[in-house]
């Protein structure tokens, strides 16, 4: 087995979800947890067996001495066969985890005068508010420091197998998906990818036929220069992994691995609520000082020419058609009058209902009607005017529109919301980013001057597949091919990186922007282009989706590795997957993703969805965009995903088409919560996933989260995400849990691995057993006094039958 100098995360990850991070210092709980881990595969070390294969008397006792804890009784060795699956509860107290041997249950003298309840109050937990208030400081919640402020106890649930419970098939489904988790370290985590240390000093650049930036440390690149200071995986290994991903997610042993260990996980989550929920809300109750609507919560997914809501766009064209209806709004030379005029609409058309811009049943699986709501009145000159950056005003009125909404948000408004809206870079000509950057900076006039920068925003960049319209653009020239619309994407960034003195406003734009996205309908037509170079291809159909996003990852790769080098701030790769289409689109954003906006369709993929679990991949889904889309609320899987521990928040997608509220993202998380049953807790959860999957800075995330969030969710402040550290420890022992039991038996050790549980659960369970009886207390029944080992006769269980009854009528 591996020992705790072992890197790998899983150990990591048992260690820190066992370890006692609160309560009072506990002697042996360090070494204990350590111990534990290590012992795993060779019982020897905790348990030493004897020449039976049980566990001996005077080795357990020389063991227990050692940690001391007592004497483990004689009657709680092991059975020579194994005992039959079973799950129970366990009670837990917080300041430790449970004892490896079993204890004598000797009562400490300072117990001896404690009453005998059925569950031990912790001592060291105050019961009084103001010794509460005193024990809580910022800082340590969270921490692994043992002198944070106590929490209440739980309970937590072993899930046992028994002998024969891992099969043959089980094991080969392990060794497939740790297969897959290492295709993905290739990808997402720099594996595959290897840098030059120069690559820094960068000083010139050149688009590859292969639809690839190159980066040279010679001031003129020619052909040869010899190699790239950046490698990036081809295209023929993308795809060759991308296909050996698909065939273990449709393996059927996968599929039924993966489906169980689903299963389990929300069976998990349902026993903790029942368990627990009254204890999570007295927990949370004790954080005073912070609560829902106070915490941080990021609207990872949302679309700039919809972040306005449908009231507030109608004021804003009534307040435009009142206060300036002389304006040129046209290239034409038409004014905003004549534009309303021309229309046949004046005053008494700018209502909501004939803007005709909310979401109906209309757009149900039609994605071209819902691209049509963008434009009030079905007119594409009014979405010009006043949802477009390129037009004869320069995007005044989109200018004057959006910092109202982040006026919004700056304002607060009731709760603490933030956003990461989307700027659109189509590909269509190369001046777009410069375009959006003028926009964005420019020093405009008005109630709300300045630029449209905002400490409650971060921008995203979302670039569109349309390919088919690029090509019907450039129809009559043969020489454009997708790599023509790559180059326009990327050569304005990397031109930027290597000199900005020379691009000053793509330069300052860049410093502004955390993520791309890439977006459109997945219902679309495909056709297979297997591993053609995006220099050849002229066809006017789409290409492929994972061999777009490929060739968009390569390259945000190639960019990120300069600017890294250059200590600038990287870009996230955020795309739209699994709204609808194929769900192996989902196979490639695990590949190539951070995190994903939608993502419901995983619910028909058990293996992936099992995937993102175990390296929680992001998921930002908009159950009110699903619904009026592709997937009614009553079958959403949000709910589902959420249970299982899932790396899921909550989104507005378009609140102009979907939400009826000034506040789309409150409303979002009120329409979930009475939809899903969510409880404040729930809320909460959700709420700090938003901010863990968004691209606000490290800095700013230890403000909102704490100073140790990257170490796990069980290390965040929760007086900072009000999220009770008894749902923290839950979600962590279980992801935990998880990857342990994925890797060991992956390496054929699952057998020892469960015998040495089963042990250890035994020893639980006969000790928790002896502690209810060791504190049972005599219950009348009637006529019948019971004690414990007494059996009960047919008289005497007919007459408690008939007390019962004259109890119940009293």
């Amino acid at each position: 087995m591996s020992s705790r100098n072992n890197n790998d995360r899983s150990l990591s990850l048992i260690d820190e979800s066992i370890d006692a991070d609160v309560g009072m210092p506990n002697p042996v709980s360090q070494t204990r947890s350590l111990e534990r881990i290590n012992s795993i595969g060779k019982m020897s070390s905790l348990h030493p067996l004897s020449a039976s294969g049980a566990p001996t008397d005077d080795k357990l006792s020389d063991r227990a001495r050692e940690l001391g804890i007592g004497e483990p009784p004689s009657s709680l060795n092991p059975p020579v066969n194994p005992p039959v699956p079973l799950c129970l509860p366990v009670m837990e107290e917080e300041d430790g985890p449970p004892q490896p041997p079993p204890t004598t249950f000797a009562r400490h003298p300072s117990e001896e005068k404690l009453p005998k309840p059925h569950h031990f109050p912790n001592p060291h937990l105050s019961r009084n508010p103001a010794d509460l208030e005193t024990s809580i400081h910022l800082g340590s919640p969270g921490s692994s420091d043992l002198s944070g402020p106590t929490a209440l106890s739980f309970t937590r649930t072993l899930m046992f197998y028994g002998h024969g419970a891992i099969t043959e098939e089980n094991v080969a489904a392990c060794v497939l998906l740790q297969e897959a988790r290492t295709l993905r370290k290739k990808y997402f985590s720099q594996k595959g990818c290897n840098y030059s240390p120069n690559v820094g000093d960068a000083k010139s650049y050149r688009f590859g036929a292969d639809g690839l930036l190159k980066l040279f440390s010679t001031p003129s690149p020619s052909p040869n220069d010899g190699d790239s200071l950046c490698y990036i995986p081809s295209i023929f290994e993308f795809m060759n992994d991308y296909t050996r991903l698909k065939q273990i997610c449709s393996d059927g042993a996968t599929r039924s691995f993966s489906f169980q260990r689903l299963q389990l996980l929300s069976s998990a989550f349902k026993t903790h609520v029942i368990a627990n929920g009254h204890v999570e809300l007295e927990a949370q109750s004790r954080l005073l000082g912070t609560d829902f609507y106070r915490t941080k919560k990021v609207d990872n997914h949302i679309h700039l020419a919809a972040a306005a809501s449908a009231k507030q766009f109608v004021d804003f064209v009534r307040e435009k058609l009142e206060t300036e209806p002389d304006t040129v709004v046209l290239e034409e030379g038409d004014t905003l009058k004549e534009v309303f005029d021309k229309a046949g609409l004046d005053a008494d058309h700018l209502t909501i209902d004939a803007f005709n811009v909310l979401a109906d049943y209309s757009v149900y699986q039609r994605f071209d009607n819902f691209n049509s709501k963008y434009s009030p009145f079905k007119l594409a000159q009014m979405r010009r005017i006043f949802l477009k950056v390129d037009n004869a005003i320069q995007g005044r009125y989109f200018a004057e529109l959006t910092k109202r909404v982040l006026a919004r948000h700056e304002a607060g408004k009731g709760h603490e919301s933030l956003t990461e809206m989307r700027l659109s870079v189509y590909g269509m000509e190369r001046g777009e980013w410069l375009q959006n950057a003028k926009w964005v900076l420019r020093d405009w006039k008005g109630p709300f001057p300045g630029p449209i920068l905002s400490s409650k925003n971060k921008w995203m960049v979302q670039i569109p597949r349309l390919w088919r319209i690029f090509r019907k653009k450039h129809k009559n020239n043969e020489s454009k091919s997708f790599n023509s619309m790559l180059e326009n994407i990327f050569t304005p960034m990397i031109e930027a990186t290597l000199n900005p003195e020379a691009h000053p406003e793509v330069a300052e734009l860049l410093k502004h922007i955390v993520g791309i996205d890439s977006v459109d309908d997945e219902g679309n037509p495909e056709a297979p282009c297997g591993c053609t170079s995006p220099s050849e291809w002229k066809q006017n159909e789409n290409p492929s989706y994972a061999w777009q996003l490929y060739y968009l990852w390569g390259n945000i790769k190639v960019v990120n590795s300069l600017r890294k080098a250059r200590g600038l701030n990287t870009f996230a790769f955020r795309p739209h997957s699994g709204e609808t289409g194929d769900v192996m689109h989902l196979a490639a954003t695990y590949l190539l993703c951070e995190s994903v906006n939608h993502g419901i369709n995983l619910d028909k993929q058990v293996s992936l969805q099992y995937l993102y679990y175990l390296d929680q991949v992001g998921l930002s889904v908009a159950p009110l965009s699903n619904n009026f889309l592709f997937r009614k609320m009553k079958d959403n899987p949000f709910s589902k995903f959420f249970r299982r521990g899932m790396n899921v928040a909550l989104s507005t997608d378009d609140p102009l088409l979907f939400h009826m509220s000034d506040d789309p993202l409150l409303e979002e998380y009120s329409v979930a919560r009475a939809s899903f049953d969510l409880s404040m807790t729930d809320m909460c959860e959700i709420a700090r996933n938003s901010v863990m999957q968004s691209g606000f800075s490290h800095e700013e995330k230890k403000e909102w989260l704490g100073t140790q969030y990257l170490r796990g969710v069980k290390h965040c402040d929760v007086l900072k995400t009000h999220v009770p550290l008894i749902r923290a420890k839950f979600r962590a022992e279980h992801l935990a849990l998880e990857h342990m039991m994925l890797k060991l038996f992956a390496k054929g050790t699952g057998e020892e691995v469960l015998y040495a549980m089963m042990q250890q659960f035994q020893w639980s369970r006969d000790a928790h057993r002896k502690i209810l009886f060791d504190n049972f207390i005599e219950v009348p029944d009637g006529e019948t006094i019971w004690k414990p080992g007494q059996g009960n006769d047919t008289e005497s269980d007919g007459k408690s039958e008939e007390a019962g009854i004259n109890d119940g009528k009293e």
